[in-house]
């Protein structure tokens, strides 16, 4: 790689677009003082990222743009642009060329270009670091830096040495890893305090769906238990009500048929009492017995008492007769009143009845001493007259057992027919209300199927159950298997009411809860890695960096003492690194890099004690010691030969040529040593219009235009 061309577009005195071509391993700028040839080494500086306005000469970015003169007008923007060739890819691109571009606006905008394409500052600096290029910019040291790096810091010292060495790229790699671990950690922080905040939430809301879950597993087996319920319930009733149609059919039929002969068994009946009731009428024999029995009794006890007066000459009229009839007549009637109590017919009763009251009349008459007629009657004539009355009662006595015998065979026969009749209609009845009892069981099993199949409906229609998912199954095998379904049913229902009513979108919050706990944890894992990464990397480059500097330092130690003596003619110089420190009051010390130096034949071991031209050459062989070692693309020199005597402008010249080899050089100079070293020549003069305009020498002409010089 080489830095193939600069080209200027109204930067500072370079008011009209100016084109510098290096060709050769060393290119010379020379012109007189006021000329604008710094300008060039400063364009160089600006397009490589040069921050400092004041160390461009100026104090603010539109300084920076050529600003006319009276023969030419002022521009409204400046812009440097580097061309590199990179056909061996040392920058890490596929371009072949690499052009790097600046442009600053008199607003003060500035920007970046790489290849065309606006890129930012951190960009150009992570592009250069990679072929040895930094912030410090070792590799150009203006007229009056030649001993900057004497007179630097040990710190800056060993920045720019770590420049040199192409180390910045790892410094930047380990600062840009220590900025992502901080945001990484930072990051860490924010994901730890979201997660500390989300978690006591996402347990509420975890034991919310967790209830949620159970409430929901609840209803699915509500739902599929009370489906099952419904299913064999509906089969259950069903059968009842084809079974109820089954049987209720026969037993409807047969208790017409029963009805029916149990009415026909009636009318039987009914003509038989019928019939025995005509028997009934004609038994009044019986009655006519009794009373020609009772009639008989009497008639003979009449003429028991006649015969007995007839016996005792009752037809005096003594008082002794008198007595004894009466007597007689009193035990007559109590006699006939216990015959008379021993009837078990209402008409003998009565009939008796008027025949004891008759009687005691008769014995009234007799107690007050009124004559009876049987007195004034003929006793005989009585007696007769009662045993031919006798006679005629024992004549119809014996026919009325004739008609009586006749009418009772009659009447124990419609009795019988009576009682086998009432016995049948008995037995129907019977029968009738045993079908009339399974009618009543079938009418109360309607109505408990009634009663069921409303419980059924509104079972389905609380529970909605959809009437086509019901299954084919086999129905309840009895009360008991319905019971406890239907308590397994309730206590589910139960627990849905306990666990109350839980907003449906709380599952989804806790779905997205956990997710995004999920996410933060997942982005705590990556991020908990990226540190430990980081962690490995910065340790990692530490580490490289270590052996890196080590050995880059020991290299350019040997250059370094090298060219110390070449250019000395002997004498010692070394560069050796010291760590930080901490001091006894804990302030932590900067190490870097200190320079030993021994010039022979003056024992001068301080940088103070070195003439100017001496620190000259011991800068000079420093930095062609460092970029020995790990050459940059180009080495630019601002008149940093000016301070050197005859002798030394030729030790710097061999120096060049030494350095040439290794890398480019483009060098502003006065030095005619120097300039007999360069390949091309350019002279940068300036015309009345204040713009600086170059002239371009071929080796030839640079050599003698040396000369005469």
């Amino acid at each position: 790689m080489y830095f193939k061309s600069l080209t200027l577009s109204g930067f500072k005195s370079f008011g009209k677009t100016t084109v510098f071509e290096f060709p050769s391993r060393i290119t010379s700028v020379v012109g007189p003082n006021g000329s604008g040839k710094s300008n060039v080494v400063e364009a160089i500086r600006w397009v490589l990222g040069e921050q400092s306005i004041k160390s461009l000469r100026g104090k603010k970015g539109e300084d920076l743009i050529f600003n006319g003169s009276d023969k030419a007008a002022r521009l409204g923007k400046a812009e440097v642009k580097l061309i590199f060739d990179n056909s061996k890819k040392q920058f890490p691109y596929e371009f072949d060329e690499v052009i790097i571009s600046r442009r600053v606006i008199r607003d003060g905008t500035n920007e970046y270009l790489l290849n065309g394409s606006q890129v930012r500052l951190k960009d150009i600096f992570q592009l250069l670091s990679t072929v040895g290029f930094g912030s410090t910019q070792h590799h150009i040291i203006s007229q009056g830096e030649v001993d900057r790096i004497l007179w630097a810091s040990s710190r800056d010292r060993q920045e720019m040495i770590e420049e040199a060495l192409g180390l910045k790229e790892y410094h930047l790699k380990k600062r840009e890893a220590e900025r992502r671990l901080g945001e990484t950690e930072n990051n860490l922080r924010q994901i730890d305090a979201q997660i500390r905040e989300l978690r006591p939430h996402l347990k509420y809301l975890g034991a919310q769906a967790e209830k949620m879950k159970a409430v929901e597993e609840y209803r699915v087996d509500l739902h599929e238990k009370a489906r099952l319920y419904a299913s064999r319930e509906s089969i259950f009733l069903a059968e009842i009500a084809n079974n109820s149609v089954r049987e209720r059919d026969p037993l409807e039929d047969e208790s017409r048929t029963k009805s029916a002969h149990i009415k026909e068994l009636a009318n039987e009946i009914a003509r038989a009492e019928k019939s025995f009731s005509g028997l009934v009428v004609k038994d009044a024999v019986k009655l006519k017995l009794t009373e020609l029995d009772d009639r008989r009794r009497m008639l003979e006890r009449e003429l028991g008492r006649v015969e007995g007066l007839l016996s005792a000459g009752v037809g005096s009229k003594d008082s002794d007769v008198s007595v004894k009839v009466i007597i007689g007549e009193l035990r007559d009637t109590l006699f006939f009143v216990k015959e008379i109590a021993d009837k078990d017919s209402f008409e003998a009763l009565k009939s008796g009845i008027s025949d004891i009251k008759m009687r005691l009349e008769k014995l009234l008459r007799l107690s007050v001493g009124e004559r009876d007629s049987v007195g004034d009657l003929s006793l005989e004539k009585k007696k007769h007259e009662m045993a031919s009355e006798l006679h005629e009662i024992e004549m119809s006595v014996a026919d009325l057992h004739a008609q009586r015998e006749e009418t009772g065979s009659v009447r124990e026969d419609t009795l019988r027919e009576l009682r086998e009749r009432e016995h049948d209609i008995r037995t129907e009845e019977r029968e009738l209300e045993s079908i009339r009892t399974k009618l009543r069981a079938l009418d109360f099993d309607g109505e408990k199927y009634k009663a069921r199949n409303i419980e059924l409906a509104n079972f389905i229609r609380d529970l909605k159950i959809d009437g086509s998912s019901l299954l084919d199954i086999e129905p309840f095998e009895g009360d008991s298997d319905r019971a406890q379904l239907m308590r397994q049913i309730e206590r589910l229902r139960i627990r849905l009411e306990e666990a109350g009513g839980i907003d449906g979108s709380i599952v989804k919050e806790y779905e997205d809860s956990k997710s995004r706990d999920e996410f933060l944890t997942g982005e705590l894992r990556d991020i908990n890695s990226a540190a430990t990464q980081l962690k490995a990397l910065m340790r990692e480059l530490d580490q490289q960096l270590h052996e890196k500097f080590s050995e880059g330092l020991k290299n350019i130690n040997e250059e370094f003492s090298a060219l110390f003596r070449s250019v000395f003619g002997g004498g010692k110089a070394k560069l050796t690194y010291v760590a930080p420190s901490v001091n006894d009051a804990g302030e932590v010390i900067d190490g870097g890099i200190e320079i030993e130096l021994d010039v022979p034949r003056k024992r001068l071991r301080s940088l103070d004690m070195l003439s100017g031209g001496e620190r000259a050459l011991t800068s000079v062989a420093l930095l062609f010691a460092m970029s020995t070692v790990n050459p940059p693309p180009f080495l630019v020199l601002d008149e940093t030969d000016a301070a050197l005597d005859e002798a030394n402008s030729q030790r710097y010249g061999d120096l060049l040529e030494q350095l040439a080899k290794k890398t480019q050089l483009i060098i502003v100079t006065h030095n005619r040593h120097t300039m007999q070293r360069a390949g091309v020549l350019y002279g940068v003069t300036m015309s009345g219009d204040g713009i600086s305009r170059v002239i371009s020498l071929k080796l030839e002409e640079a050599k003698e235009f040396a000369s005469e010089g």
